[in-house]
Protein backbone atom coordinates (compact mmCIF):
# COMPACT_ATOMS: atom_id res chain seq x y z
CA UNK A 1 0.00 0.00 0.00
CA UNK A 2 1.37 3.40 -0.67
CA UNK A 3 2.25 6.12 1.55
CA UNK A 4 1.97 9.85 1.77
CA UNK A 5 4.08 11.86 3.78
CA UNK A 6 3.22 15.25 4.78
CA UNK A 7 5.84 17.04 1.57
CA UNK A 8 3.20 15.22 -0.84
CA UNK A 9 0.47 17.13 1.06
CA UNK A 10 1.98 20.09 1.06
CA UNK A 11 3.01 19.56 -2.37
CA UNK A 12 -0.78 19.74 -4.09
CA UNK A 13 -1.53 22.35 -6.02
CA UNK A 14 -4.54 24.49 -5.20
CA UNK A 15 -7.88 23.49 -6.63
CA UNK A 16 -9.05 26.05 -9.67
CA UNK A 17 -10.60 29.03 -8.37
CA UNK A 18 -14.12 29.47 -9.88
CA UNK A 19 -14.59 31.50 -13.17
CA UNK A 20 -16.44 34.43 -13.86
CA UNK A 21 -17.01 34.98 -17.86
CA UNK A 22 -15.99 38.72 -18.84
CA UNK A 23 -17.76 38.85 -22.29
CA UNK A 24 -17.46 42.29 -22.80
CA UNK A 25 -15.52 43.96 -25.77
CA UNK A 26 -14.46 47.08 -24.18
CA UNK A 27 -10.98 46.80 -22.81
CA UNK A 28 -11.66 49.07 -19.75
CA UNK A 29 -15.09 47.09 -18.81
CA UNK A 30 -13.15 43.94 -19.24
CA UNK A 31 -9.96 45.44 -16.65
CA UNK A 32 -12.34 47.04 -14.38
CA UNK A 33 -14.48 43.71 -13.66
CA UNK A 34 -11.79 41.76 -13.81
CA UNK A 35 -10.45 43.30 -10.86
CA UNK A 36 -13.59 42.93 -9.09
CA UNK A 37 -13.99 39.66 -9.70
CA UNK A 38 -10.69 38.47 -8.67
CA UNK A 39 -10.95 40.62 -5.21
CA UNK A 40 -14.29 38.19 -5.00
CA UNK A 41 -12.90 35.21 -5.57
CA UNK A 42 -13.00 34.36 -8.89
CA UNK A 43 -10.56 33.69 -11.95
CA UNK A 44 -11.55 36.12 -14.45
CA UNK A 45 -11.87 35.04 -17.86
CA UNK A 46 -12.67 36.76 -21.16
CA UNK A 47 -14.77 36.03 -23.33
CA UNK A 48 -14.76 37.36 -27.05
CA UNK A 49 -18.00 36.27 -28.63
CA UNK A 50 -21.14 34.92 -27.59
CA UNK A 51 -20.39 31.07 -29.06
CA UNK A 52 -17.33 30.85 -26.84
CA UNK A 53 -19.57 32.14 -23.83
CA UNK A 54 -22.47 30.55 -24.46
CA UNK A 55 -19.95 27.13 -24.52
CA UNK A 56 -18.35 28.41 -21.39
CA UNK A 57 -21.78 28.69 -19.50
CA UNK A 58 -21.90 24.87 -19.48
CA UNK A 59 -18.36 24.51 -17.92
CA UNK A 60 -18.57 23.23 -14.27
CA UNK A 61 -16.02 25.76 -13.08
CA UNK A 62 -18.21 28.88 -14.71
CA UNK A 63 -19.96 30.65 -11.34
CA UNK A 64 -20.59 33.97 -12.92
CA UNK A 65 -20.94 35.29 -16.40
CA UNK A 66 -20.81 39.52 -16.99
CA UNK A 67 -21.79 40.15 -20.51
CA UNK A 68 -22.36 43.48 -22.41
CA UNK A 69 -25.87 43.85 -24.20
CA UNK A 70 -24.50 43.37 -27.87
CA UNK A 71 -21.62 40.35 -28.95
CA UNK A 72 -20.52 40.63 -32.47
CA UNK A 73 -22.38 37.58 -33.12
CA UNK A 74 -25.02 37.83 -30.69
CA UNK A 75 -26.55 39.34 -27.61
CA UNK A 76 -28.12 39.42 -24.37
CA UNK A 77 -31.33 37.91 -25.20
CA UNK A 78 -29.48 35.02 -26.89
CA UNK A 79 -26.85 34.62 -23.94
CA UNK A 80 -29.79 34.29 -21.40
CA UNK A 81 -32.12 31.93 -23.41
CA UNK A 82 -28.60 29.63 -23.79
CA UNK A 83 -28.23 29.34 -19.92
CA UNK A 84 -32.00 29.33 -19.66
CA UNK A 85 -31.81 26.29 -22.20
CA UNK A 86 -28.91 24.31 -19.82
CA UNK A 87 -29.85 24.52 -16.99
CA UNK A 88 -26.70 24.90 -15.29
CA UNK A 89 -28.18 27.79 -12.92
CA UNK A 90 -24.85 30.15 -14.12
CA UNK A 91 -26.00 33.80 -12.66
CA UNK A 92 -26.01 36.14 -15.73
CA UNK A 93 -25.19 39.80 -14.87
CA UNK A 94 -25.77 41.94 -17.83
CA UNK A 95 -23.91 44.92 -18.71
CA UNK A 96 -25.06 48.11 -20.96
CA UNK A 97 -23.66 51.33 -21.64
CA UNK A 98 -26.77 53.46 -20.53
CA UNK A 99 -29.93 52.74 -18.77
CA UNK A 100 -32.60 51.92 -20.97
CA UNK A 101 -35.91 51.30 -19.16
CA UNK A 102 -37.23 48.64 -21.80
CA UNK A 103 -33.83 46.20 -21.86
CA UNK A 104 -33.70 46.47 -18.33
CA UNK A 105 -37.06 44.56 -18.24
CA UNK A 106 -36.59 42.60 -21.09
CA UNK A 107 -32.84 41.37 -19.49
CA UNK A 108 -34.53 40.85 -16.18
CA UNK A 109 -37.60 38.70 -17.98
CA UNK A 110 -35.28 36.68 -19.51
CA UNK A 111 -33.70 35.86 -16.70
CA UNK A 112 -30.63 38.37 -15.62
CA UNK A 113 -29.16 37.80 -12.37
CA UNK A 114 -29.21 41.97 -12.28
CA UNK A 115 -28.36 44.93 -14.86
CA UNK A 116 -25.57 47.29 -14.46
CA UNK A 117 -24.83 50.82 -16.37
CA UNK A 118 -21.73 52.32 -17.11
CA UNK A 119 -20.30 54.27 -15.57
CA UNK A 120 -19.75 51.23 -13.45
CA UNK A 121 -20.24 52.44 -9.62
CA UNK A 122 -17.89 50.41 -7.69
CA UNK A 123 -19.65 49.67 -4.67
CA UNK A 124 -22.61 49.04 -6.52
CA UNK A 125 -20.87 46.81 -8.81
CA UNK A 126 -19.38 45.04 -6.25
CA UNK A 127 -22.95 44.25 -3.78
CA UNK A 128 -23.99 42.77 -7.19
CA UNK A 129 -21.33 40.66 -8.11
CA UNK A 130 -21.00 39.32 -4.27
CA UNK A 131 -24.89 38.71 -4.48
CA UNK A 132 -24.87 36.44 -7.57
CA UNK A 133 -21.21 34.82 -6.37
CA UNK A 134 -23.93 34.01 -3.29
CA UNK A 135 -26.62 32.60 -5.73
CA UNK A 136 -23.98 30.62 -7.64
CA UNK A 137 -22.51 28.97 -4.34
CA UNK A 138 -26.17 27.92 -3.36
CA UNK A 139 -27.46 26.62 -6.73
CA UNK A 140 -23.96 24.34 -7.07
CA UNK A 141 -24.30 23.60 -3.62
CA UNK A 142 -27.93 22.51 -4.17
CA UNK A 143 -26.67 20.62 -7.55
CA UNK A 144 -23.82 18.88 -5.87
CA UNK A 145 -26.09 17.72 -2.77
CA UNK A 146 -28.97 16.33 -5.28
CA UNK A 147 -26.39 14.39 -7.19
CA UNK A 148 -25.28 12.89 -4.00
CA UNK A 149 -28.63 12.00 -2.74
CA UNK A 150 -28.91 10.27 -6.34
CA UNK A 151 -25.78 8.67 -5.99
CA UNK A 152 -26.93 7.56 -2.34
CA UNK A 153 -29.94 6.21 -3.52
CA UNK A 154 -28.40 4.52 -6.71
CA UNK A 155 -26.35 2.37 -4.39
Amino acid sequence: MARCNRTQALDRPDPPRPRAVLACSDARTQDELSDLVREKGLEPFRSVSFAQTQFLLSEPDTALVVCQATFSDGDFRDLLRAAAENGSGVPVVVCADFYEPGLYLEAMELGAFDYIVDPYHREGVEWVLANAIKEAVSIRTCHDSAKTAFAAAAC
